[in-house]
């Protein structure tokens, strides 16, 4: 009895060093996880995992992965405008199947073939991909978890076409003034124009969106001028703010496969319409947004119509008193919010 229960303690240890090892031997850990230390060592163990294997074979996950490594290049790199316009040319891996890529305990460094940027390495904090890599090949601390159920009602706001010099400096301080935050989807023309107008929108807690460079139609453009479209903005907000936007939302959100497949980033529609451009009435203006707005609702606006702003205060105020909470896009959705994909709404995305 003795021996056999020998084997079972021993069977059971060994079942426990498992459990524990699994995990982080597929994660692949760098000696200094506060650095994106990359060893020989650790880029030959790394050709154990494909992309595959830490998306769940997920392509809308791999887009997002692309956008990230062109985003996290130009953060950690003085670009010029020109060398944000190309970013779209930098090789990146489009098939599950590929393996160029290392995680430490900190980050996910993407190995680069040779480049215009003379880049090898682009490092991609861990926390910024949560929900986007799987949980096992995570630390526990970048866990994705699902939000709990409750019955807090959310909305998102957001702002077309600006920035404007004297409206949306206005629009700011009213935001500031009811602690809520917005995405701003601006145009690049308008951008390069006032760029310290967007530095303030970042400043205030804002995000920003690509909302192409003079509004056209990106359906009706050639691919190589609707890529251009946002290429430009991309830069002029890079110039403005030393980031480049996370999100797209295409003028009259007019949008096809074509069109979404050239940017690798997640496409944000709207599910009210304030119709404040055609209105042109603060009153009408919310009289549609308060009667329109549900649970989850994304409310499209723009910060180049005096009424428009006039009608802010009296929307956030009644909405708030409704019981809403504002919130940003990926809280709304509680999940990230991923490349190919068009968003209404929470829990309404669709492909295409």
């Amino acid at each position: 009895m003795n021996r056999k229960k020998s084997f079972i303690i021993a069977g059971i240890a060994i079942l426990s060093f498992l459990a524990f090892s699994t995990r982080t031997n597929y994660q692949v850990l760098a000696a200094d996880s506060s650095t994106p230390t990359v060893t020989k060592a650790t880029k030959k163990a790394a050709k154990r995992l494909t992309y595959g294997d830490i998306t769940n074979h997920n392509l809308h996950r791999l887009g997002t992965i692309r956008q990230l490594t062109r985003s996290q290049l130009a953060e950690s790199n003085k670009l010029t405008g020109k060398q944000v316009q190309q970013l779209i040319n930098l090789p990146l891996p489009k098939r599950l199947t590929a393996k160029n890529f290392t995680l430490s305990q900190a980050y996910l460094t993407i190995h680069l073939t040779k480049n215009a940027y003379n880049v090898k390495d682009v490092a991609i904090p861990l926390s910024k991909l949560t929900g986007i890599i799987l949980n096992r090949y995570m630390p526990k601390k970048y866990d994705y978890v699902k939000p709990k159920t409750t019955n807090r009602k959310v909305v998102s706001l957001t702002f077309d076409d600006g920035p404007d010099p004297t409206l949306t400096p206005k629009l700011l301080k009213i935001l500031k003034r009811y602690n809520v935050h917005a995405t701003f989807f601006e145009v690049g023309s308008s951008v390069i124009k006032y760029p310290s107008i967007s530095r303030d929108v970042l400043k205030y807690g804002n995000q920003i969106g690509n909302h192409s460079w003079n509004h056209p139609q990106l359906t009706t453009l050639t691919t190589a001028k609707a890529q251009r479209q946002i290429a430009l903005t991309d830069a002029a907000v890079y110039k403005a703010t030393g980031t480049i936007p996370a999100y797209i939302r295409p003028p009259y959100g007019a949008i096809n496969s074509r069109v979404a497949n050239l940017f690798d980033r997640p496409i944000i529609q709207w599910s009210v319409d304030s119709r404040d451009w055609s209105y042109l009435n603060a009153k009408k203006t919310e009289s549609h947004v308060l009667s329109t707005t549900r649970n989850g609702s994304i409310i499209l606006m723009h910060d180049i119509h005096p009424t428009s702003i006039a009608a802010v205060p009296t929307i956030i105020r009644t909405l708030k008193k409704r019981g809403y909470t504002f919130v940003s896009l990926p809280t709304l959705n509680q999940k990230p919010l991923l490349s190919g994909f068009q968003y209404f709404g929470r829990n309404d995305f669709r492909g295409f």
